[in-house]
């Protein structure tokens, strides 16, 4: 009997950090596919995790019972507090790596946030601070007569191969490297031509600007893929 319940108990172990590897592959996952097996991952694991309980249950005797559901109620609480993780962690941690870590991921995300900003929610400031001064000049060029970067974005509809949503923007296929200390990102809209983002590390200056998005990377080129007529 307690040759059996060790069994269970190390199984038990091993599927809660199973558990705890689904949580932290489903934080990194870039793509729709890996989030998926992660997080089927996540539940194979929680629903073995359960039936691993219900064994320990059935084998106590009824002298032993109220300590034993005590214990697995304990244990039950791992693969809960896990599946919450697994909710909560992705974008925590998508943001902490944009915020301060020079990796190719933390470059997509950037495009994919300064594609939330200026296309989903219409942010003009904010769209802007994504991108560093020579690349603000570049698109305030645009309208002449001293306007700003923010003015070109207010007088235009920012647009991007039909992306029109939260879900649209995940699906969007972006492809980053780096070569250096400068990242390329290239995004392959629906019904348009791929776009090559090219962005550049974070400077003090502009990590300290007001507002400024806490990415570890700054927008050179590609921005005016965005901007409309």
């Amino acid at each position: 009997m307690r040759d059996e319940l060790t069994r269970l108990v190390l199984r038990i172990v091993v599927l809660a950090a199973v558990v705890v590897g689904a949580v932290v592959a489903t934080a990194k996952a870039d793509t729709w596919w890996s989030v998926a097996v992660a997080v089927a991952a996540l539940i194979v694991a929680a629903v073995l995790v359960g039936a691993s309980l219900a064994a320990i249950l059935g084998a106590q005797d009824r002298q032993e019972m109220a300590t034993g559901a005590r214990r697995s109620f304990a244990l039950a609480a791992i693969p809960l507090v896990a599946v919450a993780l697994a909710i909560a962690l992705p974008a925590e941690v998508s943001a902490a790596n944009s915020d301060t870590q020079h990796t190719a991921g933390a470059a997509a995300q950037t495009v994919r946030d300064f594609l939330a900003t200026a296309v989903l929610d219409d942010n003009t400031y904010a769209a802007c601070q994504y991108l560093t001064p020579a690349a603000q000049e570049r698109v305030a060029s645009i309208a002449g007569n001293g306007q700003t970067c923010r003015d070109v974005f207010t007088s235009t509809q920012p647009s991007f191969g039909g992306l029109q949503s939260e879900g649209s923007l995940h699906a969007l296929a972006l492809h980053a490297v780096l070569r250096g200390n400068t990242a390329y990102v290239t995004a392959r809209p629906r019904g348009r031509r791929e776009v090559t983002f090219v962005l550049q590390r974070t400077t003090a200056e502009e990590a300290a600007a007001y507002q400024a998005p806490p990415a570890a990377w700054r927008i050179a080129g590609g921005a005016l893929a965005v901007l409309s007529g």
